[in-house]
């Protein structure tokens, strides 16, 4: 797995990853060679990964671009589980342990006990099959995006955006999202998720304001129900998002993406160091 991030003013990131069989470390490589990542080689890329990652860099490289990538391997390695779905057989996913979500009960909105993922999952072995939509030109260069290579078939991609604009001397206007993609044996790109969020925070203080939430693609009727819990942020700084959601977004009332986007909000202040004025100046990530 690989991944880019941008951030105008701030230049680019290049992370690689190389993970073996249980989801282990086996190569990784920052481009930027801001750390020395090696010690993660040899560990899990999903429960600690986060922790340890941050214990590879510096004070002064904490919420850098670098550390908003490694951030995201965990999740990465999760939502790739998608395309095992589409590739797989239910038979061949029962062999390489899809009962072991029925463990995974209430673990999220999605995976609500009695919902649908977690029906199917006990009727067949295996989540039933979600198709998604086509996903829609969305990454255009110069619109606080930048260049990525065309996905083979068979893959995944995870994108996100965050832009902080000045709306005037007391409030910053921060639209944020993501999407993650499927391509098909076809080649036809497919959206397995996507959130959008739009937050109103104070200039000042960097209070959270407001906080609009907008589910646009999700593959369970379930998952929904995640999104009036991200009200519990408003009244809160942006630097506190990350904490708080790390330790209270758990169970049914949250989703594992949401919380992602959700946490990503720390970026904002960060981004705002970077706006020189009121006047017409936005930030990207």
């Amino acid at each position: 797995m690989a991944g880019e991030w941008s951030r105008t003013g701030g230049g680019a990131v290049d992370v690689d990853v190389d993970l073996g069989r249980g989801r282990i470390v086996t190569d990784i490589a920052d481009g930027a060679a801001a750390a020395d990542l090696t010690r993660l080689i040899g560990l899990s890329a999903a429960s600690g990964f986060r922790k340890a990652a941050k214990g590879c860099l510096a004070p002064h490289h904490q919420g850098s671009v670098v550390a908003r990538l490694l951030d995201d391997v965990p999740v990465a390695t999760v939502i790739s589980g998608y395309a095992l779905t589409r590739e797989l057989s239910a038979e061949q996913q029962l062999r390489l342990g899809g009962r072991g979500a029925l463990a995974r009960a209430d673990y999220c909105a999605g995976f609500a006990a009695g919902g649908t993922m977690m029906t199917g999952v006990a009727r067949d072995g295996a989540p039933p099959l979600v198709i998604g939509p086509q996903a829609p030109d969305l990454v255009r260069v110069g619109a606080g995006w930048h260049p990525m290579s065309e996905l083979r078939p068979g893959s995944m991609r995870r994108i996100r955006r965050i832009d902080v604009s000045v709306v005037d001397d007391a409030e910053l206007s921060v639209d944020a999202m993501f999407r993650d993609t499927y391509v098909n044996a076809a080649g036809i790109e497919t959206v397995v998720h996507e959130y959008g969020t739009d937050v109103l925070v104070d200039s000042r203080t960097l209070t959270v304001q407001r906080l609009t939430v907008t589910p646009r693609v999700l593959p369970w009727p379930e998952c929904p129900g995640a999104v009036a819990g991200a009200q519990r942020l408003v009244g809160r700084k942006v630097t506190e998002i990350e904490r708080l959601v790390g330790s209270d977004f758990h169970g049914v009332g949250s989703c594992t993406h949401l919380n992602d986007l959700l946490r990503s909000l720390g970026d904002v202040s960060p981004l705002a160091v970077l706006l020189p004025g009121p006047d017409n100046s936005s930030a990207h990530v």
